[in-house]
């Protein structure tokens, strides 16, 4: 595992307690040396993430090759990027990875796989990309189950939920990779709870309206997804055009921009895209 700046830094100070302990042991009179390398250790300890993210904010961190590999092969958006744009996208993800509060429930060995983390970071720096914060402050904690899951809110099995009160996002991992890898066939749930995050975090931004009568029949027009299957991949009726309209607009931009070129353009300048 890659060793962070922290960890980096924390590294003499613990060397020296353990150096002072081992002289403490021969002869107590060293006991006090070891005081002030503890406390410098504890320190570091606990604000570690602070730590780190003031480094890595400041130097970005690069991608592994496989996630980055994963990442070019998934991310249609991320692909139709220039080489600069590419690399900027990036690094946004490694930092968003780092600066989430995963939460893993149900997982063998209590920890987000990688590749989920990749999964998400990815539909999250696609919505903020333009903007100059990129992290969804307001919704910083991420609940990932392997399988759908029932909720407080939602007493059956679901695959995504965005719960305000707490500041949650809630993802079934089966559902958000099978979209993933399979961009275009499946609706994707990570891009619509961000999308549904987004909304939330930036009601100022000028929106297209989509009250017409048809609006549903042409969001299917340009994705070939029906309203019921968007649903029955949630597992939660009730979806608004709104997010499903974000998620179709980066999925299919170009039979996007065909069938709803007023809503294209409304949503070219909310994600400073032209």
């Amino acid at each position: 595992m890659r060793q962070t700046f922290a960890t980096l830094l924390l590294a003499p100070f613990i060397a020296g307690a353990l150096f002072f302990l081992y002289l403490a042991w021969k002869d107590s009179d060293y006991a006090p040396a070891i005081i002030p390398f503890v406390l410098i250790a504890a320190i570091l300890w606990i604000f570690s993430p602070q730590i780190n993210w003031w480094w890595y904010s400041r130097r970005p961190p690069e991608l592994p090759a496989p996630l980055r590999a994963l990442l070019e092969r998934s991310s249609v958006f991320y692909r139709s990027l220039p080489a600069a744009q590419q690399q900027r996208f990036r690094q946004r993800v490694a930092l968003f990875i780092m600066g989430t509060d995963w939460m893993p429930m149900g997982w063998p060995n209590e920890q987000v796989p990688l590749d989920v983390k990749l999964a998400l970071a990815t539909q999250a720096v696609t919505l903020t990309l333009g903007e100059p914060e990129f992290l969804f402050t307001r919704f910083e904690k991420v609940v990932v189950y392997p399988m759908p899951f029932p909720s407080p809110e939602h007493d059956y099995p679901h695959a995504s939920e965005l719960y305000a009160p707490d500041g949650c996002l809630l993802f079934s991992a089966e559902q958000l990779m099978m979209s993933w890898v399979n961009a275009g066939s499946l609706y994707n749930i990570g891009l619509h709870e961000y999308a549904r995050a987004f909304v939330l975090t930036y009601p100022e931004k000028p929106y297209p309206n989509l009250e017409a009568p048809d609006t549903w029949v042409r969001l299917e027009a340009c994705s070939r997804m029906s309203r019921a299957h968007i649903e029955s991949v949630i597992g939660i009726a009730g979806a608004e055009p709104l997010p499903v309209a974000i998620h179709h607009y980066f999925q299919f931009p170009q039979q996007f921009r065909a069938v709803l070129p007023e809503a294209a353009a409304a949503f070219d300048a909310v994600f400073s895209r032209k």
